[in-house]
């Protein structure tokens, strides 16, 4: 049985496999130059220009981010250094809090799974790639993560929990915590998945005014799924996000303080009732 642990070849990654929903359409609507931007998104999101290792024995000193995409299969990795605390985990997150804020901008949806483990991508990542935690990441995306959101796999969750490599220097996991609970959600089932909605509005520009032109975009996107949609499974999808998005919707007019103003004047309370979904 293959010792990962002591493989020279493997490295321990964040991996997260995603599917571009509605692939099929895009290419009959979009422009290739269109297509090539709106994918590039899931290599461009902090992927650096950093130096990287020329020999197999070299430890990888920082954490780096790449990219495979093949058509509408995309293998994101986030290699975890040991020697820095450079909380990998909550940057990923954050990296990919941003990639699903950049799909709504442009009206698509994804599907994904984080999963944490051994992977080979080859010393200057030429690969190919290939190791465990993509084979779960894939078969967690494709069985497990029926709507569009990008799900988190346990076993990151609990590592997180145990291994300070994945914090932040100088952080507690008390620290560590409060940011996961900033980013993820949890279903009825216990699955937690990136909170994007909610979590998008301390990472977009404009701050308030921004959150709210954020979420008409959704507002609308999801309509328009409501009222296209070919088939019955792809509109439990957009009524999985329809009541997502009411959620938070309500979860904000609910933290409202009586009598609350927009800086235009105007009731947020009546701002936020009219960003509900009710197709």
């Amino acid at each position: 049985m293959t010792d990962f642990e002591n493989d020279p070849d493997y490295e321990e990654c964040l991996v997260t496999f995603f599917d571009v929903l509605g692939f099929r359409n895009l290419l009959h609507t979009r422009s290739g130059a269109e297509i090539r931007h709106l994918l590039s998104m899931f290599r461009r999101v902090s992927e650096g220009d950093t130096t990287p290792p020329t020999r197999s024995d070299e430890m990888r000193m920082i954490s780096e981010v790449h990219a495979e995409i093949v058509s509408d299969a995309i293998v994101r990795t986030r290699t975890i250094e040991t020697q820095y605390q450079a909380g990998p985990l909550v940057w990923e997150l954050i990296d990919l809090l941003h990639i699903q804020i950049e799909c709504v901008a442009n009206g698509i949806l994804v599907r994904g799974a984080m999963t944490i483990g051994p992977m080979h991508l080859g010393i200057d990542f030429s690969g190919p790639v290939f190791g465990p935690a993509l084979v779960q990441a894939y078969f967690m995306e494709e069985g497990e993560v029926i709507f569009p959101r990008i799900a988190i796999h346990e076993d990151v969750i609990e590592r997180h929990r145990q291994d300070q490599t994945l914090w932040r220097e100088g952080h507690s996991y008390e620290d560590e915590e409060r940011h996961l609970n900033n980013l993820l959600r949890q279903d009825e089932s216990g699955l937690h998945y990136i909170d994007y909605l909610r979590a998008s509005l301390s990472e977009l520009d404009g701050e308030y005014a921004g959150w709210i032109e954020f979420l008409g975009r959704h507002k609308t996107l999801v309509e328009s799924g409501l009222a296209d949609s070919p088939n019955a499974t792809v509109r439990r999808k957009y009524s999985w996000l329809k009541n997502y998005h009411n959620a938070v919707i309500d979860e904000n007019m609910a933290n409202l303080e009586p009598g609350a103003m927009t800086e235009d004047g105007d009731p947020c309370e009546a701002l936020f009732s009219g960003l509900r979904i009710d197709a």
